[in-house]
């Protein structure tokens, strides 16, 4: 039998022959499925400006994955928007793992529950866990000019002048807003909150003035606290920081059961290959895992915490129904 002749745009050509002339680019394409990931520099979005604790976390995780896969990943700041211009890029993204985001638990999290916020839609669900990297814990600050000695002092500066007084803080749902609005709530005060692009340019103001408190994220603060820059007044936990032992915790000055904690996750885009998520996940966990980054994390106070995609998708569950109601409370203020 003679094989069948298909015209292709005006070409004669054999489905025998049209069948041989495309085994060159089948093969290609099974080669190139079969390349070891990754094959090309990794991207990874920072949700702040530098300098801040997010900054510091991710090129900690950049520098240690990209010894780790044997490629470049180039930290890319994008701070603004509450963390979605970091998300962003990463949703327009090919789902081949190449382009990653590291945020906060406000970004990731709280900020789809608080209205009139640049992301409507919940990370959780349109991009893809990776892991969790790291146990993010906060100080009340004040500047050292600033007259009060204690969070009791604050208080009461706050009750005689309602809305007299300001904070900054890294974005809606970040840890530092989440922990000055409880305090708001629990404390009875009136402030008013400023939003920055990430920790470092929040510190800048309160180091000059331009601020009266904030909530900071430990690598942010310490080493302002440790050259007496700053005044640490409370830690937002239920016992004292270690690495503040002398700071009493919130319950101590008088607002009890206040512990404010927030993690730091990676993720990508969504539908990316399983194998792809699994090596990055193991990337991390190995980077984690190194003496090196552990010693470098404890000394901003901050403490490695690895998870699989899959603990990661549940404690960010679980936390989203943790700080719903704090998420309402800011809905009604607007």
């Amino acid at each position: 039998m003679m094989p069948r002749r298909v015209s292709l745009q005006g070409l004669h050509v054999t489905s025998t022959r049209r069948a041989f002339l495309a085994m060159p680019a089948l093969i290609t394409a099974k080669a190139n499925a079969q390349q070891p990931f990754p094959t090309r520099p990794i991207r990874l979005m920072v949700g702040s400006a530098s300098a801040g604790s997010l900054d510091f976390v991710g090129r900690l995780i950049a520098n240690g994955m990209a010894d780790i896969l044997g490629q470049p990943v180039v930290v890319e700041n994008r701070g603004g928007a509450q963390g979605a211009l970091a998300i962003e890029p990463v949703l327009r993204a090919a789902p081949d793992g190449h382009t990653l985001v590291i945020n906060n638990m406000g970004a990731l999290l709280v900020n789809s529950l608080v209205q009139n916020t640049p992301l409507e839609q919940q990370p959780l669900e349109i991009l893809e866990p990776i892991a969790l990297v790291a146990d993010v814990l906060t100080v009340l600050v004040t500047s050292k000019d600033r007259p009060w000695l204690s969070l009791s002092d604050l208080l009461a500066a706050a009750r005689g002048n309602p809305g007299g007084l300001s904070w900054g803080h890294p974005g809606v749902g970040a840890s530092p807003w989440l922990a000055a609005l409880l305090l708001s709530q629990m404390a009875g005060i009136r402030t008013v909150g400023v939003p920055y692009r990430g920790g470092g340019p929040a510190m800048v103001d309160l180091l000059a003035g331009r601020l009266d408190f904030m909530f900071a994220t430990t690598p942010t603060c310490f080493p302002h606290i440790q050259t007496g820059a700053l005044r640490a007044l409370a830690v937002p936990l239920l016992s004292r920081m270690p690495h503040l032992p002398d700071v009493p915790t919130l319950a101590e000055g008088g607002v009890s059961g206040f512990e404010v904690r927030s993690w730091f996750g990676v993720m990508t885009t969504k539908g990316t290959p399983r194998g792809v998520i699994e090596s990055l996940n193991t990337a991390i966990k190995q980077t984690l895992a190194q003496p090196a980054a552990i010693a470098q994390l404890d000394g901003q106070g901050i403490a490695p915490l690895y998870t699989t995609p899959e603990e990661f998708s549940r404690i960010g569950k679980a936390d989203r129904e943790k700080w719903r109601p704090i998420a309402q409370l800011a809905n009604r203020a607007t």
